[in-house]
């Protein structure tokens, strides 16, 4: 079964400041008061697994997924989502240990696709996500 490592939000929603949230192979829970930005989690890994509707990730556009400054900050200029996939069982068709999937989106709302810091397309994304049966 696939296993995910970690994922690496900065510039999503409410994540100003990069964060690394890591998953171990137990039971992983995100929990924290109203606010705090525990659903913009899952809302970073749909991002990145291809999902195109903003909407479904409770933004107006794809541009404001991006961090606006909050209250005293300023904005940032695009929105980056990695997640770490373990490859050990080799699950996907690459032969490496972990796959970096990213996904970046500026503020004209346009996304770059990356698989281990090499720019794909959403497609090359979706097929290897496909091969692990995900």
């Amino acid at each position: 079964m696939t296993k995910i490592n970690r994922i690496s939000i900065h510039g999503f929603k409410s994540f100003a400041n990069k964060i690394e949230i890591p998953f171990d192979d137990k039971f992983n829970v995100i929990l924290g008061p109203n606010g705090s930005g525990k659903s913009n989690v899952g809302d970073a890994l749909c991002f990145v697994l291809g999902r195109l509707s903003a909407k479904s990730m409770r933004a107006e556009k794809a541009s404001n997924l991006i961090f606006n400054g909050g209250k005293k900050g300023e904005p940032l200029k695009d929105a980056e989502v990695s997640v770490f996939f373990d490859n050990s069982e080799k699950d996907f068709p690459l032969n490496l240990d972990e796959i970096k999937i990213t996904r970046v989106v500026k503020q004209s709302g346009s996304s770059t696709y990356k698989i281990n810091d090499e720019v794909r397309t959403r497609e090359q994304i979706l097929e290897l996500l496909a091969a692990a049966k995900i």
